[in-house]
């Protein structure tokens, strides 16, 4: 399994860092761990806007702890969705464009309500700035990825578009859609 990169060190450094997660872990308070780490605690606190591990850790759980990653992974969604990602981009940001958050959003309950939530929250606001458009010179490329043998997700990321933009093309697009179905066949793979 891949393990999802967070913020990181930031400002305060990796060993600075580390030496905070360690005091933390051994029931530090965060004035005594910043201290020992050379930080003060604003610094702490400050870095953990950004450091989804430094804030959970700080939340009384250890990041490192079996089921962590998965809530990290969910924190990270809902504040890309919040921050009026749609949920194609924050997969592809997160995850390589896979489903984990449908699935995630199937299988529990309270995930799927905390999305729900975030999407009322930004229903209020300005739509987002125009995502890159899908020029020709694009729509050449990725076809060309497609060939090649690239996933649609894949073909979609490398030249910076998500699929849904895809997805959308091609279905006001009868001859993009034509285009899409004979790219995988241009250049068939061999075992």
């Amino acid at each position: 399994m891949r393990r999802l990169v967070t913020a990181g060190p930031g400002p305060m450094g990796a060993r600075k860092r580390s030496t905070l997660f360690e005091g933390l872990r051994n029931g530090q308070d965060v004035a005594t761990a910043a201290l020992a780490a050379g930080l003060d605690a604003r610094t702490v606190f400050t870095a953990a806007r950004t450091d989804t591990a430094l804030a959970l850790l700080l939340a009384g759980t250890d990041p490192d702890e079996l089921g962590a990653a998965g809530v990290i992974e969910r924190a990270e969604y809902l504040r890309l969705r919040a921050l009026a990602c749609t949920p194609s981009l924050a997969a592809q940001i997160l995850f390589d464009g896979a489903r984990k958050a449908s699935h995630w959003r199937q299988d529990d309950p309270a995930f799927a309500r905390a999305c729900v939530a975030v999407t009322e929250l930004g229903a209020g606001r300005p739509a987002p700035a125009r995502a890159p458009r899908f020029t020709p010179e694009r729509r050449r490329s990725f076809l060309e990825h497609l060939a090649s043998g690239r996933s649609v997700t894949a073909a979609a990321a490398h030249v910076g578009i998500t699929s849904a933009v895809i997805y959308q093309r091609r279905k006001r697009d009868p001859a993009f859609a034509v285009a899409m179905a004979a790219a995988p066949h241009a250049h068939p793979r061999t075992r």
